[in-house]
């Protein structure tokens, strides 16, 4: 029988070494362990697991923990991802201050889709009340 491939969000079994992702309270982030329990939902997977210090965590999420031979995978999505939201960030502030630009003088722009007709009106009832 072929191996079977294994991806990154692919679930972990009991007794398969794993290492930490980030700190999880007194566990620092790449510690390595050994899975001694799983259980959760398709899209929530949790984990126990045992670590070589000998302390024993519960309730672990999936994206805390990576497969020692996928460490550098993992490594490398990550980065792309943050890389990704910088340039979705990038590009989600830079229409927004061209737009304000686009705007004018006093009233400003209309970032925010309120009919210009709209606008106009409260700017003349403010004028008008307060001279």
């Amino acid at each position: 029988m072929a191996k079977k491939v294994l991806e990154l969000d692919t679930p972990f079994r009991k007794n398969e070494k794993v290492i930490t992702t980030r700190s999880l309270g007194p566990i620092p982030e790449g510690a390595v362990g050994k899975v001694k329990l799983a259980n959760g939902l398709t899209n929530w997977s949790r984990y126990w697991v045992q670590f070589n210090d000998g302390q024993m965590v519960g309730s672990i999420d999936h994206d805390d923990l990576v497969r020692p031979a996928m460490l550098s995978q993992w490594t490398e999505a990550k980065v792309a991802e943050a890389a990704a939201a910088e340039a979705a960030l990038t590009a989600a502030d830079t229409p927004a201050v061209e737009a304000a630009g686009d705007g004018g003088g006093g009233g400003g722009g209309n970032n925010f889709g309120i009919p210009e007709a709209l606008l106009e009106r409260s700017r003349a009832a403010k004028t008008r009340i307060l001279g």
